[in-house]
């Protein structure tokens, strides 16, 4: 029975209709499972999954003891539990993979309540799980992919509440959501902050739920941080990871703007490494060329605070060149396509090279380690893992790589399908689908390191997801959205 024929029957009717048991909704389990099939296959040919530089210090930190915050301590623990309970990563990456296909299979539902034909929210969750980029995101050995999932699950439940703003599980389970974003990252906090503020403005009816839905969850991470963490013999974040955007900033500024800079900002910048190595290692794109070898990292941690005050004050001198190398950083958010010869984004290898990407930490390295053998890429099938890679290389060329691993296209599909829906149920509210992305677009410029497709994930999930909310805008194929005012 549609939802026309239901507002067209009199009262006698409705209570009948309301009275026959409804179908079974098979879009979460044909969601689910369709997707899971899919990176199980992405799973078995990069097992026991695809990792970087990253993965491996996850791996050392927690079985050498030398927990850090550098790190998401949950996302470690999470490593810890996958090898203490199998003695490899694959649990962990398999995990992964099921949630992503759940995350899918709420939003496709959410995305499907809303007036769009259930077919196309169920391709949608397939193309994500099929697409070469996403699809072997999700069985990567990184914070990213968990942090990413809940970016998306976050914009399910604002989905939600734009059709049902009373409901108080969702706020909670929005509130939970928004804490382990910033358990997964770092900078999380910023993520959540922009993204809710958005919300609040256009869910008039729940604007105090949903700043409480931020506030306690923010509060919840600085206790966790500031004592919790001491507490367990966590080590602090150490400065140079907190401040390499802006000591990137200060490089970028300086070759091209050296009259900026006073006697006293070249004395404090020689200390930390040559005026020459500032120069010519000043990269807007990548912050870690500023940081690469001949910039002393131990003594730049212990005059971080000077160097932050340099930073601070160019900012007033040369304010136009300082936000001309952020925007340069972060234009993966924005420029749909690259600027620059050469500007490509930064993505894994398909494979674990033998020297695990020069991993050395603290003059340590993981060849002595009892879990060298299983940092190592071991497919289940050769022939499989001969065909992703293939498909990937071929995803990365510089034809296709605009649409399928930068994200600033996705994003801006996502405000076109949101901004049609508003505009089709003259409905503001709608639009808070877009507030998680317009969140990443902003935090994403303030604190991406290098042109990281890790990134950009989340919207390009979630724009893929969206997209069938503007393709049934425009072919007017939208229905009333179900359970509307509920």
């Amino acid at each position: 029975m549609s939802d026309l024929t239901t507002i067209q029957a009199s009262p006698s009717e409705r209570t009948a209709i309301a009275a026959k048991p409804s179908r079974i909704d098979r879009l979460p389990a044909l969601v689910f499972t369709g997707c899971l099939a899919v990176y199980l296959l992405w799973w078995a040919a990069f097992y026991p999954g695809l990792m970087s530089w990253d993965s491996i210090t996850y791996v050392w930190q927690v079985t050498t003891g030398n927990w850090r915050a550098d790190h998401s301590v949950l996302y470690d623990a999470l490593v810890w539990l996958s090898l203490a309970a199998t003695g490899d990563l694959a649990a962990l990456t398999l995990v992964q993979a099921a949630a992503a296909a759940l995350t899918l299979a709420v939003l496709a539902c959410v995305v499907r309540d809303f007036g769009v034909p259930w077919a196309w929210c169920l391709a949608a969750a397939l193309a994500v799980a099929a697409l070469p980029a996403t699809g072997t995101f999700v069985v990567t050995v990184w914070k990213d992919v968990p942090f990413a999932l809940v970016l998306v699950l976050m914009t399910a439940t604002l989905g939600r509440l734009a059709l049902r703003r009373r409901s108080w599980p969702l706020i909670v389970a929005l509130g939970v959501e928004v804490l382990v974003l910033c358990l997964l990252r770092n900078n999380g906090f910023l993520f959540a902050a922009i993204a809710l503020a958005l919300a609040v403005i256009l869910l008039s009816g729940t604007r105090v739920r949903l700043a409480g839905a931020a506030a306690v969850p923010l509060a919840t991470v600085y206790l966790v941080t500031a004592y919790a963490y001491p507490a367990m013999s966590v080590d602090p974040v150490r400065p140079w990871l907190s401040y390499a955007t802006a000591y990137s900033d200060i490089a970028v500024t300086y070759a091209r703007r050296p009259a900026a800079f006073q006697e006293r900002d070249l004395a404090l910048m020689a200390r930390i490494a040559p005026l020459e190595h500032w120069k010519s290692n000043a990269n807007c794109l990548n912050a870690d060329t500023t940081l690469s070898a001949g910039f002393d990292v131990a003594r730049a941690d212990r005059l971080y605070k000077k160097l932050v005050g340099l930073w601070v004050r160019l900012i007033k001198r040369a304010p136009d060149a300082v936000t001309a190398a952020r925007l340069c950083r972060g234009s993966v958010a924005w420029v749909a396509f690259p600027a620059q010869p050469g500007e490509r984004v930064l993505v894994g290898m398909p494979n674990v090279p033998e020297d695990l990407y020069g991993w050395r930490a603290s003059g340590q390295t993981m060849a002595a380690s009892p879990y060298r053998p299983i940092l190592a890429t071991r497919p289940l099938s050769q022939t499989l893992h001969d065909a992703a890679v293939f498909v990937r290389g071929l995803s990365l060329t510089e034809q296709f790589e605009w649409l399928l691993w930068r994200g600033a296209t996705w994003c801006y599909l996502v405000y076109a399908a949101a901004a049609a829906l508003a505009w089709a149920g003259r409905r503001q509210a709608a639009l808070v689908l877009a507030v998680v992305v317009a969140g990443h677009q902003l935090a994403v410029t303030a604190a991406i390191p290098a042109q990281l497709f890790r990134y950009m994930a989340a919207p390009i999930m979630i724009g893929i997801m969206l997209l069938p909310i503007l393709v049934a805008v425009l072919s007017k194929r939208l229905r009333r959205p179900a359970g509307e005012g509920q």
